[in-house]
């Protein structure tokens, strides 16, 4: 027990001081997840009832943040021990400080007069600055033993001010090196993911060498811009001293020996999900051995360091997921294991809230632990594997340590940010307790068993967006260095391999192209040589995928869908509205105001690819082809900075900050005042965008007004953000029509037939083949095209016309479908005529009063999405010889219906379909003459598959 049995040297003090014990986070620690609780545990009982209103200067228990004193009542533990802030209280990036006052604990000697805390918060958003290193190891960049030394079995770990470019981080000259005294390089593997980098030496380095970690100008965000360059010295303390010793540490089980409390004010070996979107969730420890090597207790003079190798991995049990914590999902993941990507380890050191003079003493000065880790996070389950399988960096754990019953038992408390289903993440908080065990001589069995591909993204069916990273679902973690040294490659039909970075994502390994790939092209994955650490090999598959091909189209690109707001220039502006689209009937209904929730980026999906060289982010009022305003309708005041993410078909702006509760902003897009792509206008491949869809004649005319959506900022929302887009769709080009190279998809569509014709209309049928065959009747398909930001809020009782007793309410935005032409021969008031519907665009109404509301319920024990659209049906270019058609701003009500699934690659696909026949009345007139001709879309024949973001492999 050599890791509690340090010394004593004559003056030190036998008993120590009652009062705080342990908190996490630690003082002075940097990247704390914003969903961590934060935890002070003390030697004897709190008084509970001292707790109570804080302000700047008083308050037994305060959190004091950025906005003052945090307002949430901290809780007390069961044992009256630990007094706890719940998750959801921090803001990012920022700094907080704990005041914990006598009041709370009379008996404490130990409470400073300032903070006992201070930490920083996590900050993930991008930024309109350049990146730049703020943590390493831990502490300050320029001082990189200023929170926790490193020593020569140490992962080097550094945060970044905002998110890297994954394509552009690697262990070469230009982004980042690591170098020898002698200028050598030490080989080691480099992970990355968000702000996060771990480089993790091969071999263990030299204590006492010096060693030079370089960040080059290669490097950068996700917005491109290159990361300031540093060099950093590093020189690894010696903590060994010869023939490290080792130990087996188990999670501790039911009838082990440990202590009687914990520390943490929470269940041990237990790790809790608290989501709204699926409720609380939890997943315990299941027995698990890991090797651990102890450092010389007399090397460091007091501190013991400790490493525990990578590759070992710790065992828990499944969660089965429900939306709410009520509606199940069909969605399991079997039991879940945390595998080291990189050597974990820290140190054990005096407590810090204790004199330098105490001894390690068991109930009021346990020894301190400071453990970090990078992990892989994964499933046995393939399904849930594909929706969980993720890397998590950084990982900081701050526990204690005691010996005890013959053991030393270690107990940490650790905070993550974990993907959930692929749409957000979700707190994590753990406790791990761990214990030597005395018998064991090894932890692990040998790992004998190859990994097998489970999943990917894409799969041989869908075609592929240009844009998207390939994303290999395996069974288990695989050597990453393997696969970039020539394990794993992409290449087209003729072997040219394709230049990608390799990431691993837990179980999956994302090949992210360089470059966007090209449309209408064979790709295939080459899997030469795939194994997991322990050198078991993968039995090849064989995976190809083709991307869509991109028929040139002279109409020009328009908007599907806008967060927030609609995709159409706007008119009829009031003092509570932001107006109507325009070229719609003047009475169609006002939208309502639109608002932004303060965590939530703008969004944009286009129909057809951006003119990349066309996007231009404005920084002042009046320029760029894109810019987001202060400032209402009538004044822009300034711009707001921010980061502009430029897809294929999409644009995502990131403010620098939260948008401001009641703060007015505008989007602006710009497209010119006619078809050319002159200087300052955002474009298609072919022509100015156009984003009056409504106005006739506009299928070859791009340019035209301005997209302005006017919108005010909102609070952060409790809900869950998807924006999703219908996949797969037939019109890859925009065009409106199916051109005869587009492959026919029947996921998003929608089916009518000709019932009936009246009046001056004698005769009418489609031009077009039948497209549903299954039907007696002939069908003529509109194919569909659109995207629907939605919003997934808490568990109700209230879920509309369902009739469940509850449901998670989904609340849709305002947007517009479009649908491809349909050819129809007639004879109208005597004249044979052929007539193309041209665009048909189907928009959204809001109802009066409030959002558009659905409703995901348990049907059978399948989550059902059940909506209730009021439409707009405008055919704005169709054109009847010598007659008006009423295609205009025509009200129709649908309601959808449809299950909630989880496809293999981990997205949600939303299909839903009419669950009643939706009849369509075409009114026809000339002069004083009118007929009609009667469609009829029968019930499931409207088919809308909205799919989520793929979980790991979306664009940049």
């Amino acid at each position: 027990m050599a890791v509690v049995a340090c010394s004593d040297p004559p003056g030190f003090l036998k008993t120590a001081q009652p009062g705080v014990v342990f908190t996490f986070p630690a003082n002075g620690q940097l990247d704390v997840p914003i969903g961590s609780r934060v935890i002070v545990s003390f030697s004897d009982p709190v008084q509970a009832s001292a707790i109570g209103t804080c302000t700047a200067t008083s308050g037994a228990f305060c959190l004091v943040g950025p906005n003052g004193p945090v307002a949430t009542t901290p809780e007390v533990s069961e044992d009256g021990y630990t007094v706890s802030y719940p998750v959801g209280q921090l803001e990012a990036g920022a700094q907080y400080d704990l005041f914990v006052r006598s009041e709370l604990a009379p008996e404490a000697e130990n409470l400073p007069a300032g903070a006992l805390v201070s930490f920083t918060t996590r900050s993930t958003r991008p930024r309109a600055a350049i990146p730049k290193l703020v943590g390493l190891n831990g502490g300050d960049p320029m001082s990189p033993d200023s929170f926790r030394p490193m020593f020569e079995t140490s992962t080097i770990r550094l945060v970044f001010s905002e998110p890297l470019d994954p394509r552009t981080v690697a262990l070469a000259a230009g982004s980042f090196e690591l170098l020898d005294s002698s200028g050598g390089v030490v080989p080691a593997t480099v992970f990355s993911h968000g702000i996060h980098v771990a480089i993790d030496p091969k071999d263990d380095l030299s204590a006492g060498s010096s060693y030079t970690l370089r960040i080059g100008n290669q490097l950068l965000d996700i917005g491109g811009q290159a990361a300031a360059p540093g060099t950093f010295m590093l020189t690894p303390v010696q903590s060994e001293g010869g023939t490290p010793i080792k130990q087996v540490l188990k999670t501790r089980q039911s009838g082990d020996p440990g202590p009687e409390r914990s520390r943490s004010g929470a269940k041990s070996n237990e790790i809790v999900l608290d989501k709204p979107l699926i409720g609380r969730e939890t997943s315990t420890m299941l027995p698990t051995s890991l090797d651990a090597e102890l450092g010389d207790p007399k090397a460091l003079g007091g501190p013991i360091a400790f490493t525990i190798r990578k590759g070992q991995r710790l065992r828990s049990t499944g969660m089965d997921i429900a939306l709410g914590g009520s509606i199940p999902v069909g969605l399991t993941t079997g039991d879940v294991w945390i595998e080291l990507l990189t050597d974990a380890g820290g140190r054990m050191y005096r407590n810090p809230h204790q004199l330098a003079t105490q001894r390690p003493e068991n109930e009021r000065a346990p020894v301190y632990v400071d453990l970090s880790m990078d992990v892989a996070v994964y499933a046995e389950d393939p399904a849930g594997n594909a929706v969980l399988t993720q890397t998590v960096l950084g990982v900081q754990a701050v526990g204690t340590a005691l010996g005890t019953g013959g053991v030393l038992a270690i107990e940490t408390v650790a905070s993550m940010e974990l993907a959930l289903l692929g749409v957000t993440t979700a707190p994590t908080n753990l406790v791990l307790e761990l214990i030597t065990d005395a018998s064991a001589t090894s932890a692990g069995q040998a790992d004998t068993t190859p990994p097998t591909l489970v999943a990917s993204y894409p799969d041989q069916s869908e075609e592929h967006a240009v844009d998207d990273a390939v994303d290999l679902v395996f069974s288990e973690p695989i050597d990453l260095e393997r696969a970039r040294n020539g394990g794993l490659r992409l290449e087209d039909t003729n072997a040219v391999v394709v230049p990608t970075v390799a990431e691993i994502q837990g179980a999956a390994i994302v090949l992210r192209p360089r470059a966007p790939l090209a449309y209408g092209r064979i790709y295939r994955v080459v899997f030469n040589d795939v194994a997991d650490v322990a050198g078991n090999k993968l039995t090849a598959p064989n995976l190809s995928f083709t991307t869509a091909t991109l028929v040139n189209s002279d109409v020009p690109m328009t908007v599907t869908a806008v967060h927030p707001g609609v995709p159409c220039a706007l008119t009829g502006a009031t003092a509570t509205s932001p107006g109507r689209c325009a070229g719609g009937a003047a009475d169609d209904a006002l939208y309502g105001a639109f608002t932004m929730p303060a965590d939530d980026s703008i969004e944009v999906a286009f129909t057809q690819p951006l003119r990349r060289s066309s996007v231009t982010l404005g920084t002042a009022c009046g320029n760029g082809t894109v810019r987001v305003e202060e400032g209402d309708a009538a004044a822009c005041t300034a711009t707001v900075p921010g980061t502009l993410l430029v897809r294929d078909r999409m644009l995502v702006f990131v403010p620098d900050q939260p948008w401001v509760e009641g703060k007015k902003y505008r989007l602006v897009m710009v497209s010119g005042g006619n078809e050319n792509c002159d200087a300052g206008e955002l474009c298609g491949p072919q022509t100015a965008a156009n984003f009056d869809p409504l106005a006739g004649g506009t299928n070859d005319d791009g340019g035209g007004p301005q997209l302005i959506v006017p919108f005010v900022g909102g609070p952060r929302s409790s809900g869950t953000h998807m924006f999703t887009t219908a996949a797969p769709v037939t019109d890859i080009n925009g065009s409106f029509t199916r051109d005869g190279s587009e492959q026919v998809r029947d996921e998003n569509r929608a089916g009518m037939r000709i019932v009936g014709v009246t009046g001056g209309v004698d005769e009418a049928q489609f031009a077009d083949p039948d497209c549903v065959p299954e039907t007696p009747e002939v069908e003529n398909c509109m194919y569909l095209t659109g995207a629907m930001p939605t919003d997934l809020g808490e568990v109700s009782t209230s879920c509309g016309n369902t009739g469940a007793s509850s449901c998670v309410p989904v609340k849709l935005a305002p947007e517009a479908m479009y649908g491809t032409s349909t050819t129809m021969t007639a004879t109208v008031f005597g004249i044979d005529i052929d007539t193309d519907t041209e665009r048909s665009v189907m928009r959204v109404r809001e109802p009066t009063g409030g959002p558009v509301m659905g409703y995901v319920v348990d049907r059978s024990g399948k989550p059902t999405l059940v909506v209730t659209l009021e439409l707009y049906m405008d055919a704005p270019d169709m054109s009847v010889p010598a007659s008006d058609h009423d295609l205009h701003s025509k009200a129709l009500s649908v309601t959808l219906e449809g299950p909630m699934t989880f496809l293999q690659d981990g997205r949600i696909a939303i299909s839903l379909a009419n669950t009643a026949d939706l009849p369509i009345e075409v009114e026809i007139t000339n002069f004083l003459l009118t007929g009609t001709v009667k469609l009829l879309v029968p019930a499931r024949q409207m088919k809308l598959q909205l799919v989520s973001p793929p979980p790991r492999g979306r664009a940049l």
